[in-house]
């Protein structure tokens, strides 16, 4: 009876490991239709403060790709070919879908691709309104000056980068719990900046403690000397 038992129990503990095992595969299905890409190796590759780590590799072909794996944790990774970074992705549970386009690279399909692109988005969005006005301001410059219309788009300008910083603190605030936030503040903050500029004190000062202690984070905060304090 107890032998039995016995068998049982390793039975369901290897039925219990498989499945646990099953739930933290990641998939990433790509899709390529940019030249030079073609037969090429990609590498997922990890990029820590101390250490480079390549996670997965696969090649190119008829435009595609495909990496999978298992994951202990959600990992911020980049897609790198001929050991450039290409694009960003989050490796996590689930089925990751990347697109490399001639005018967008793009990650989808999983909770903090999804957050994190959508941010993005939104950002390129705004940059992309803040260069076509900074060309206007430049063409102004070099024709018959205007100061009534340099001071208009000026303004423009003043308010284009209210707008960012304001979507930017407002994306943090709503997800400062996920590995998505500290992607953004990654992308926002000069990994070898010795001061800290006004809007990521702004992004630190409304920061819980749990975002405050995340690796890059508190390496950030040591290094340019920041205290809420």
């Amino acid at each position: 009876m107890y032998k039995g038992r016995s068998v049982l129990s390793v039975a369901f503990a290897g039925l219990m490991l498989a499945l646990v095992s099953c739930s933290r595969h990641y998939r990433i299905d790509g899709v390529v239709q940019t030249s030079g890409y073609e037969g090429r190796q990609l590498l997922l590759v990890e990029f820590l403060p101390f250490r480079t780590t390549t996670i997965d590799s696969c090649v190119v072909s008829r435009g595609r790709f495909e990496m999978k794996g298992v994951v202990d944790s959600v990992r911020l990774v980049f897609i790198c070919n001929e050991g450039h970074p290409v694009v960003p992705v989050y490796i996590e549970k689930g089925h990751t879908k990347v697109e490399i386009l001639p005018t967008k690279m793009t990650a989808s399909g999983t909770r903090q691709n999804d957050l994190f692109y959508s941010f993005l988005r939104k950002k390129i969005e705004i940059d992309n309104r803040y260069d076509d006005m900074l060309q206007k301001r430049i063409s102004l410059s070099r024709s018959v000056y205007d100061a009534a219309q340099m001071d208009l788009i000026q303004d423009s300008l003043s308010i284009i980068v209210d707008e960012c910083e304001q979507m930017i603190c407002s994306f943090m605030a709503d997800n400062y719990n996920e590995p998505a936030a500290v992607g953004v503040f990654t992308m926002l903050s000069p990994p070898r900046a010795k001061e800290i500029t006004p809007l990521i004190k702004r992004i630190l000062d409304a920061a819980p403690e749990s975002f405050l202690a995340q690796s890059y984070v508190s390496g950030y905060i040591r290094r340019v000397g920041y205290s809420r304090d």
